[in-house]
């Protein structure tokens, strides 16, 4: 993807620690976060407080077992969403990856830069 398109950016990096990358790259439009961790959500509003632009967007790919797995995933999906909220992102499509992915949702939205 990199190869055919000059402004994606892909950052091989601990994504926890966006101070250590940030001089690297300018203000984004687009943060796409693919991390399967279970501290996700804060991960992306982070890294979103570093990077994104004010009215920037953001997906989150959000793997429900990465999370917690003795819950449904339905469950998981909608407490990430109140995470979300709760740091000034404002989801407005949620759309689960079955049947391609077992457990899987994309999530996607602007970012409100707080004041």
């Amino acid at each position: 993807m990199v190869e055919k398109w000059t402004n994606v950016i892909p950052i091989i990096e601990d994504a926890r620690h966006p101070a250590k990358y940030r001089m690297l790259v300018g203000m984004v439009d687009v943060i796409f976060s693919d991390v399967a961790q279970p501290d996700q959500a804060r991960i992306l509003e982070l890294n979103a407080s570093y990077l994104l632009k004010a009215r920037g967007h953001f997906m989150i790919s959000i793997k429900a077992n990465c999370i917690d797995s003795t819950v449904p995933a339905e469950a998981v999906f909608a407490q990430e969403v109140q995470k979300l909220q709760a740091e000034q992102f404002k989801p407005t499509e949620q759309v689960t990856l079955e049947p391609f992915v077992r457990d899987h949702a994309c999530v996607v939205r602007a970012y409100s830069v707080p004041k």
